[in-house]
């Protein structure tokens, strides 16, 4: 693991779509769900979840903000066959299953698929063929996500002295000139601008790192903010800060904005900082210098 990484990725979710009979329960329970536990990741069914709105509606919004769809396409139920489409239209990583091939339309037989019988070691074989077919659908999914909010995403700093001028902060995988932000005062505004047509889900954690060890002073508001490193660690970044904040989702072409306040160094020197920001399953890494 990268020594910057810090363990807080919240596990990939597997929405499953499948006709609600008795018939399913051990393929679901013990062929789905435990292989998904399996490869680190959380598998449900939409009958499991609490919630007020409609199933549709529910159903929609769970296909929307998971990282991989099963389907189970046994006996061509209609809402499975219609929700498989909807994720489908989303550009959503699909993996199929049915006990019979005839199930699986001709045009879907190209997508990932897995057919596994109806005899009685039919859940020792979609045990087999899922957990390779599931990891593998959770890294690429990982891979679009991180690709996507690349460019969804634009972060901007500014500091006291000039508090309307903002200067964009390229998120590090597009290999950009790193920023510098001048130092006085030492009050900075992060803004985060959602720069595109959908909304960007829940910004669960936010860290700071710094490379000088002098720099060990940060507050949001009135609060210090807790260091989180191992001191044990020489890395390029040993001054960590997880700073208390959570942003809620970001509609389309809104803001979000937070104040971080950080000491001058005891001399002049230039630092290098790190924006670390994490979105559902991935982290995003914004440098600069100040």
């Amino acid at each position: 693991m990268d020594s910057e990484t810090l363990p807080t990725t919240p596990k990939p979710f597997v929405f499953v779509l499948m006709p609600f009979k008795d018939d399913f329960k051990d393929i679901y329970e013990v062929g789905i769900k435990e292989t998904a536990k399996e490869v680190g990741a959380y598998a449900e069914r939409v009958d499991e979840q609490v919630f007020s709105e409609g199933i549709l509606e529910r159903i929609f919004n769970q296909i929307n903000k998971a990282d991989v769809i099963v389907a189970d396409m046994t006996g061509r139920n209609p809402n499975v066959f219609y929700e498989v489409g909807y994720a489908h239209a989303l550009g959503k990583i699909v993996l199929l299953l049915t006990q019979n091939g005839d199930d699986i339309p001709f045009d879907l037989r190209n997508k990932q698929h897995i057919i596994y019988g109806d005899t009685g070691g039919k859940i020792q074989i979609l045990r087999s063929e899922l957990k390779p077919k599931l990891n593998w659908a959770i890294n690429e999914s990982k891979r679009e996500r991180k690709e996507d909010y690349s460019k969804l995403i634009l972060v901007s700093i500014s500091s006291g002295q000039q508090p309307n001028q903002f200067t964009e902060i390229p998120e590090d995988c597009l290999s950009k000139p790193i920023p510098i932000i001048r130092y006085k005062p030492y009050k900075y505004t992060f803004q985060l601008y959602n720069n595109s047509s959908q909304e960007i889900q829940k910004i669960t954690h936010i860290y700071l790192f710094i490379d000088k060890s002098d720099s060990r002073f940060c507050m949001i508001g009135n609060r210090v903010v807790k260091l989180v490193y191992d001191p044990n660690k020489d890395d390029k970044f040993p001054v960590k800060y997880q700073l208390p904040i959570t942003i809620p989702p970001i509609p389309a072409n809104a803001v979000e904005t937070f104040d971080v306040l950080l000491n001058k160094p005891t001399e002049e020197v230039v630092i290098n900082c790190k924006l670390r920001i994490h979105i559902s399953n991935n982290y995003y890494d914004f440098s600069f210098q100040i």
